[in-house]
């Protein structure tokens, strides 16, 4: 019976979030740094950004990010953070508490080489923000 609740409750969660994948349009988000955002309009970068934010692969930790460390957030187009995409290659991403089940608060994961670079190529020539010694409130 717990097998059968618990297979219930994952098919559920897995749901929700590729359901809201779906929903993922060019230009619903944004890369923000000091000064100005940066909309990501590119069809063929939103799939491989689903993958990493939602999909169902496991995500990778990584090494843990130095405050001050150059950075930009990732917005959803009604102003709320999703996370940090930080680095100067702009490989490591902290959420925000927008997919608690998938990641786990103050945590660095790897970013997709593909979509850092992509994210690397919208940045070019922003002023950057810098990552704060204390992660924010999250899940």
């Amino acid at each position: 019976m717990r097998f059968v609740v618990l297979a219930i409750a994952v098919a559920a969660a897995l749901g929700a979030a590729a359901a809201l994948a779906k929903d993922i349009q060019p230009g619903d988000l944004r890369l923000c740094g000091r000064d100005r955002c940066v909309s990501i309009e590119d069809q063929s970068l939103i799939p491989r950004m689903d993958s990493f934010l939602w999909g169902p692969q496991r995500v990778v930790h990584a090494q843990r990010v130095r405050p001050g460390t150059r950075a930009f957030r990732l917005r959803v187009r009604n102003g709320y953070v999703w996370g940090t995409v930080a680095t100067a290659k702009l490989n490591r991403f902290q959420a925000h508490g927008y997919y608690c089940e998938r990641f786990e608060y103050g945590k660095w994961y790897r970013v997709p080489p593909r979509v850092a670079e992509a994210w690397r190529a919208l940045t070019r020539g922003m002023r950057p923000l810098r990552v704060p010694a204390t992660p924010p409130h999250s899940c």
